[in-house]
C-alpha cells in the first residue's frame, strides 16, 4: 500500500468528530468514526509480546509486517481516497 494514512484522534469535545464529518463531505477523502483496527492490532501485539512463550520465534521485522498487513488489508478499499 503506497497511500498515506492519517488518523484523527481526539478527546471528547475536541472537534475530532466535526473534522471527520467535514472530511466526509469531500469524495476524495474517507473518514470514519470508529473501526475495529485498533483492537485488532492491540490484541495481535499482545499475542506477540513477551507474555507469550512463542514470542521469541517472531522477529521485529515480522511483527512490523504483520501489523502493516492489518492496516493495508482493512484500508485497501479506501486507498484511493
Amino acid at each position: 500500500m503506497t497511500s498515506k494514512i492519517h488518523f484523527i484522534s481526539g478527546l471528547p469535545r475536541s472537534g475530532s468528530t466535526l473534522l471527520g464529518a467535514l472530511l466526509r463531505q469531500n469524495s476524495r477523502f474517507h473518514a470514519s468514526i470508529t473501526n475495529p483496527v485498533g483492537s485488532l492490532v492491540s490484541r495481535m501485539l499482545k499475542a506477540m509480546s513477551e507474555d507469550n512463550e512463542f514470542s521469541v520465534l517472531i522477529t521485529p521485522e515480522q511483527k512490523r509486517a504483520l501489523t502493516l498487513t492489518i492496516f493495508s488489508t482493512f484500508y485497501k478499499p479506501q486507498a484511493q481516497k
